[in-house]
């Protein structure tokens, strides 16, 4: 039973890391299309005029209740990120360990 037990803690251990990886790679998707899309316009924009247009441009794609792709982990990191000051760049995949807050 116990080797039952590990297989299933590993397994859902596993699953949680390819959850944060899907969502990391979705956001990253994100802001590499939103970068692409509105590339002369990013260049013209405060890195705050630029934090707000994409925050807004998630809200409108990911949010829960009537998004047009609605997944709210990807619009929780998106927030953090671009909520925090931080440059509007490709977010870096979290350290070993570390997990979204669900």
């Amino acid at each position: 039973m116990s080797g039952r037990n590990e297989l299933t803690r590993a397994m859902t251990a596993l699953d949680k890391q390819l959850d944060a990886l899907e969502t990391m790679t979705e956001v990253n998707s994100f802001l590499v299309s939103a970068m692409r899309e509105h590339e002369q316009e990013l260049t013209r924009m405060s890195p705050q005029e630029t934090r707000e247009m994409l925050r807004a441009k998630a809200r409108a794609i990911y949010r829960p209740d009537g998004g047009l792709k609605p997944n709210a982990s990807a619009l929780q990191l998106l927030e953090e990120t671009l909520g925090r000051g931080q440059s509007a760049e490709i977010i870096p995949f979290r350290p070993r360990g570390s997990e979204l807050s669900s």
